[in-house]
């Protein structure tokens, strides 16, 4: 049989060192719950109707609109967006191709109705 000279430390050490990972990250998230403060709850009801101010519009590269998955013209999205209240937050989704002076023309009838709460969804791309 034959003797070991010396034992092989490098996969504890590999071990040793996940294992403080997995303790370093789950000690960061354990912070927040040490802070005294006690977060606000909301009824479901309330939650709902926040949802309910919410639209999406989308804009397709042959130029066609959309609100909340519904084809639109220009006249008729004039009337939806004249009836909105003016904290409805608003989601556009425009298509990479899509010509951009609808967009704009888009954007500029959200601001004459006052609506302010505009986003633009994008997609994340990895480098």
């Amino acid at each position: 049989m034959k003797k070991i000279d010396s034992l092989n430390l490098v996969p504890f050490i590999d071990i040793m060192l996940v294992l403080l990972v997995i303790v370093l990250m789950s000690a960061s998230f354990s912070v927040s719950s040490q802070l005294p403060i006690q977060i606000p709850q909301i009824d479901e009801g309330a939650q709902s109707n926040m949802e309910s101010k919410r639209i999406h519009i989308a804009l397709d590269k042959e130029g066609k609109i959309y609100i909340n998955t519904q084809q639109v013209d220009k006249a008729s999205m004039y009337g939806y967006l004249r009836g909105l209240d003016t904290q409805t937050n608003v989601i556009i989704k425009a298509d990479k191709d899509a010509n951009v002076q609808q967009f704009v023309e888009i954007m500029a009838a959200l601001q004459y109705f006052g609506l302010t709460n505009v986003f633009t969804e994008v997609e994340q791309t990895n480098p």
